[in-house]
């Protein structure tokens, strides 16, 4: 594997809650993987968990992230930055606003740039840029701007342009095209995949949106308070296991449904710290049955995908 996290839990610190827990994921050479799941599943704090960081108010109790031969929780802050932007890259959610409100656009890239480079100037980034840029639509003088200067969508864009402008191996994106219209959301999404293919790179995707998940990725990854509950391949997302993912699939709109055709999944998400004991979905679950509140089901096998449910089978 290029890529593996096992057991990575992550805790509220002060707090017995896990926004993450005990997450394994694999990761191949040029695979495409869709983490997907409702906001506040614990999405974002997995991202982060998985390049070795954690949130504001969280910290990383357990697990290891093996990448290149090294775990990543086991080195020290100034060690595992060596990786970043070079080696893995991560987009976090709102990317925009990444960038330093007083500080021209172009420093921002040499800034990442110079990691292989100890000093550039203008013309020389805007070279580095140049092809991404052109490849994303977004016209070369942009660059000369301060951020307050560009769209939401504009600024997006530039802030995965830094995360490939090194060729990073390894590409995490936390929800990466929340401020594009849907046009330019699908013609990201193609340029991402020609990208991680002519590079033979690996690609996390983090998103609530479960359609994308089945037509962009190799393989889907349910998450639901903070637990994998369902792994399956793409093309068997429109026949889940779990009831959760089947909730997500219906509750997706499709070009041509009819409307008010959607179905919502019942009931709302359990509070981190009100989850029982047993399976975290049970409060909404149409297949639950009494012991379901107080034992936990382990993730199986379920022939080529992968179940936490008892129900499954």
């Amino acid at each position: 594997m290029m890529f593996s996290a096992r057991d990575l839990t992550i805790e509220v610190k002060g707090k017995t809650i896990f926004p993450v827990w005990k997450v394994d994921l694999d990761l191949a050479r040029q695979e495409r993987v869709v983490v997907v799941g409702e906001s506040g599943g614990g999405k974002t704090s997995l991202a982060w968990g998985l390049v070795g960081h954690s949130l504001p108010g969280q910290r990383i109790v357990a697990g290891k992230v093996h990448f290149q031969g090294a775990d990543l929780l086991a080195l020290s802050p100034m060690e595992r930055s060596r990786f970043y932007y070079r080696d893995l890259a991560l987009v976090p959610q709102n990317a925009q606003n990444i960038f330093h409100p007083t500080q021209r656009l172009w420093k921002s890239a040499r800034e990442v740039i110079s990691r292989n480079e100890p000093s550039l100037v203008f013309q020389e980034v805007l070279e580095s840029v140049a092809p991404l840029s052109e490849s994303m639509d977004l016209p070369i003088s942009l660059w000369s701007h301060y951020p307050h200067e560009l769209s939401g969508g504009q600024k997006q864009r530039m802030a995965v342009i830094l995360a490939l402008v090194n060729s990073p191996g390894m590409l995490f994106l936390d929800e990466p095209s929340n401020a594009l219209d849907e046009i330019n959301r699908w013609q990201f999404m193609g340029f991402l995949s020609r990208w991680a293919s002519t590079r033979c790179a690996g690609l996390v995707l983090f998103t609530h949106d479960i359609g994308m998940a089945a037509t962009w990725a190799n393989r889907v990854v349910v998450l639901y308070r903070g637990e994998v509950v369902e792994e399956l391949g793409a093309e068997a997302v429109d026949r889940p296991c779990h009831p959760y993912t089947r909730g997500l699939v219906d509750a997706n709109i499709r070009l041509g449904d009819a409307p008010l055709s959607r179905r919502s999944i019942p009931g709302h998400a359990v509070p981190i710290e009100e989850m029982p004991r047993g399976c975290g979905f049970f409060e909404r679950c149409s297949r639950a049955r009494s012991y379901c509140r107080n034992e936990t089901p382990p993730l199986l096998i379920n022939g080529e995908s992968k179940v936490r449910c008892f129900a499954a089978g």
